[in-house]
């Protein structure tokens, strides 16, 4: 697939158009989910990144992308919510209590010699109660109103949906911050030469509930909310 962005284009923007940069903009450390509305001007500049070095990832990746994946931009809202519900709700009500659960012996067994799993568990613990109360919040109220709103876009049931999507963006984005926290204290996930296999995978879990997010975050923020 032919890449073709400009420096103005929102972060959000590319994902939706081109999947595969998600990857990239990882690599960079650039926000694309609660972040999704600054241009890439923007982010290069903020996080003084090599514009070249940047584009030429960016294309790197649109060219492996296949040219009949999907686009979630022309999925409706209903479709979208359904997938969001099943995949990124489904694994998050399965990985919280589970990764909840090697987060507290990790920080138990390990927090004595590496004090920042104390720290970890304090953010963990705040992140799956956040997110619990927010999908229920979203799967009772928010979803259900964008998908009246589809159905009947009035200006009154507008007025009212951008205020609940306004409050969702912003539980995004206190979520968002405690796993960039979280990375942030752990040097990337960064495994001391002590850490056992429960260490190991505690770490592999965390970096796959951030991936998850951010991909979760990046349908509801950048497509799905950004229709009304």
């Amino acid at each position: 697939m032919e890449m073709n962005i400009q420096l103005t284009d929102r972060v959000g923007d590319i994902v939706t158009g081109y999947p595969n940069t998600d990857e990239v903009f990882k690599k960079f450390r650039i926000d694309f989910c609660c972040g999704g509305n600054k241009s890439l001007l923007q982010v290069i500049q903020e996080q003084a990144i090599k514009e070249e070095d940047l584009l030429k990832s960016l294309a790197e990746a649109a060219s492996t992308a296949k040219s009949d994946s999907l686009n979630w931009s022309e999925v409706s809202s209903s479709e979208l919510i359904d997938y969001i519900t099943r995949i990124h709700h489904g694994y998050l009500k399965t990985a919280l209590p589970h990764i909840s659960k090697y987060v507290k012996k990790v920080a138990r067994v390990h927090g004595p010699y590496h004090p920042e799993l104390l720290q970890v568990e304090q953010w963990f613990k705040a992140l799956k109660k956040d997110m619990e109360q927010h999908m229920e919040k979203e799967e009772r109220e928010a979803f259900p109103a964008v998908i009246a709103f589809e159905q009947d876009p009035t200006e009154v049931k507008k007025e009212q949906l951008l205020e609940i999507l306004a409050m969702l963006e912003h539980e995004h984005e206190e979520s968002g911050d405690l796993l960039k926290q979280i990375r942030v204290i752990t040097k990337d996930y960064e495994l001391p030469g002590d850490a056992c296999t429960t260490f190991q995978l505690t770490f592999l879990k965390l970096e796959e509930l951030e991936a998850d997010m951010f991909q979760h975050i990046h349908l509801e923020n950048n497509i799905l909310f950004n229709r009304v």
